[in-house]
């Protein structure tokens, strides 16, 4: 990676970054973290955060991307890359699902273990002998899971956010979420919890804080996000396949829940030549 300029992210899943050399910086909420070689740093979804190589100026709109996949170079490729300042940047996108994605929030460098260490050498060793970064041997996709978990498992107990404990509204996020693509009307969700429709509305508000639909609505945006930065499927597909009637009704709502356009958003994940 030679530049990484953006001068907002967020997004509706977990982040690990792991930088091989200095000068990544991340900002969150006026701190800012000078990323080091012997941590690593867990992003909670949806926090709003900028990032920039050392000495770089980040963009007022848009972003400076530059970068790409070492595994697809020959070994000396990747040592002139990196002999001329590019940092090798490990990073691993991951959701954990209703309750955990809302139990976290900000940015929460962790220190590299050497049990840590390893399993990002495995991981790193995988990707560059196989050059797959999205498809995964078994042996490979149990490293990445046991990797999430001790670093999740590095952040204090006292800094995760207490969630719903009404079971009815549980369980209808958790419906919500296995079916985006579905009509999901008020009268459908409250029949589930065996409810009236306008008891279950304010039961739902006053539990997560948001109306029911508007809630529909962002679950079904986060979904997109997700298809959008790691398929190739098209922004049609995407809006079928996450509920929307046409692409423009799709747009139109993607535009005012991530305030970017969907192609825009997806922009944010293609890498140009370096």
């Amino acid at each position: 990676m030679k530049n990484w300029e953006y001068s907002t992210l967020s997004f509706p899943f977990w982040r690990i970054y792991h930088n091989t050399g200095v000068g990544g910086v991340i900002e969150y909420r006026g701190k800012t973290y000078r990323m080091e070689t012997n941590k690593v740093y867990l992003i909670a979804p949806n926090a709003d955060y900028s990032s920039r190589i050392e000495g770089n100026s980040i963009p007022r709109q848009g972003n400076c991307l530059c970068g790409g996949n070492l595994g697809a170079l020959t070994e000396s490729e990747r040592e002139q890359l990196l002999a001329d300042g590019a940092i090798g940047h490990l990073f691993v996108h991951f959701s954990l699902g209703f309750p955990y994605d809302n139990a976290l929030t900000g940015v929460f460098p962790i220190d590299l273990t050497e049990n840590l260490k390893a399993k990002i050498n495995h991981m790193q060793h995988y990707l560059l002998s196989s050059g797959q970064i999205s498809t995964f041997s078994i042996g490979a996709f149990l490293n990445v899971q046991a990797l999430i978990c001790e670093i999740l498992l590095g952040v204090e107990g006292s800094q995760w956010k207490p969630n719903t404990g009404d079971v009815r509204i549980a369980q209808a996020i958790s419906y919500i979420e296995d079916h985006c693509e579905e009509n999901l009307s008020n009268e459908l969700l409250a029949s589930r919890a065996c409810m009236a429709t306008n008891s279950f509305s304010r039961l739902f508000k006053n539990e997560t804080g948001v109306t029911l639909q508007k809630f529909v609505k962002k679950k079904r945006i986060d979904y997109a996000c997700m298809l959008i930065a790691h398929t190739g499927m098209s922004i049609e597909e995407i809006a079928a396949k996450t509920g929307f009637s046409n692409r423009f009704h799709f747009t139109r709502v993607f535009c005012e829940i991530m305030k970017v356009a969907p192609g825009k958003y997806r922009d944010l994940f293609l890498f140009p030549p370096a």
